[in-house]
């Protein structure tokens, strides 16, 4: 497989991620929280610039 092809095959990808991550507003809290950007709460994770209630970002 050359680069263009695999680059292509990621573009691809990143584009259908991003469009089931954009179907709906729960849709794209649910993948954010799969990424580990939010809690299972729906918090914004501290490392992220959520509130960490006194704890310094790691």
């Amino acid at each position: 497989m050359e680069h263009t092809q695999r680059n292509q095959k990621i573009l691809d990808a990143i584009a259908r991620q991003t469009e089931r991550g954009t179907a709906s507003k729960h849709a794209a809290r649910e993948m954010l929280i799969s990424e580990g950007i939010y809690t299972k709460k729906g918090k914004l994770k501290v490392e992220f610039g959520g509130d960490g209630k006194g704890k310094a970002a790691a």
